[in-house]
């Protein structure tokens, strides 16, 4: 018989006791160091706004964790032109698709490892395109989705309609996007999601066995940031996902740059087979 003295003394009893009357809210997880023998690797996700690219502080956020695949948002020519100039010698593996100097829809890569070009995936309705990719690391394939879903105010006939259509939408578009995943592979799924962690898109890959990283260290830390005094208006709206066969080792948000978004960095290791 367990009594209730006993329950008090051990917090996880507490925890299943209480059961649907209350819920003990998990620790965040500490950052630690990789396996012995195991690969790891860090990648970032970084929406760079698209008009930041001559901005010195922004162009030095995108290289400062020195993470070993970064992928990018709203890349235009012009980001193109910087990023090579910047970054070319330090990340020997480039890829971009840039649709404009004025179009948000720009998407880049740039790694220490060998990138395969899987396909562009069209939005509906004209919104952002996604982006499936093969990074080729010292363990073997990694499979990678870029999104950048539409924003909350745009992408639908008015304002008023975009805002309240948004979650249908981020659900067509994540349905969409990752219909050529293979199973069989090491996937990352991340960017610039216009949606916080309760959002339709993140339910549908958590759903799926997808892991948001950055709550499991630093639970509602904010990666868009409105200018105002104090960050009050701070939300997570960048996210990087990883699924079965990679392992979390830390994650965590650069505060720098000029761009209305935030660095996003994960460093995972490849699980023991």
């Amino acid at each position: 018989m367990v009594s209730t003295l006993d329950v008090l003394r051990t917090p996880g009893l507490l925890c299943l006791t209480l059961g649907v009357l209350t819920a003990c809210p998990q620790r965040p997880l500490e950052p630690r160091d990789p396996s012995p023998g195991a690969t790891h690797f860090t990648i970032q996700t970084f929406n760079v706004e698209f008009t930041d690219w001559d901005d010195p502080a922004t162009v030095a956020a995108v290289g400062h964790s020195s993470a070993d695949v970064l992928c990018l948002q709203e890349v235009t020519p012009s980001w193109q032109t910087t990023l090579t100039a910047r970054y070319g010698e330090q990340y020997p593996y480039s890829a971009f698709h840039v649709l404009g100097e004025r179009s948000t829809g720009g998407l880049a890569v740039l790694s220490r490892f060998p990138i395969e070009d899987l396909g562009i995936a069209p939005a509906p309705n004209g919104w952002h395109p996604a982006w499936h990719l093969q990074v080729t690391t010292p363990a073997g394939p990694l499979q990678l989705l870029q999104v950048h879903l539409r924003s909350p105010l745009t992408g639908q006939s008015s304002a008023l309609q975009s805002y309240l259509r948004v979650e249908e939408d981020h659900r067509l578009e994540i349905e969409r996007f990752v219909e050529p995943l293979r199973s069989n592979l090491p996937t990352i799924v991340l960017g610039d999601f216009n949606e916080e962690e309760d959002g339709a898109a993140v339910r549908f890959l958590e759903l799926r066995g997808f892991v948001n990283a950055l709550p499991l260290f630093h639970p509602g830390q904010g990666t868009w940031r409105y200018r105002s005094i104090a960050n009050q208006l701070d939300r997570a709206l960048d996210h990087i996902f990883y699924g079965p066969g990679l392992t979390p080792l830390n994650a965590w948000v650069h505060r720098a740059g000029n761009s209305d978004h935030l660095p996003v960095i994960a460093h995972l290791e490849f699980s023991p087979n």
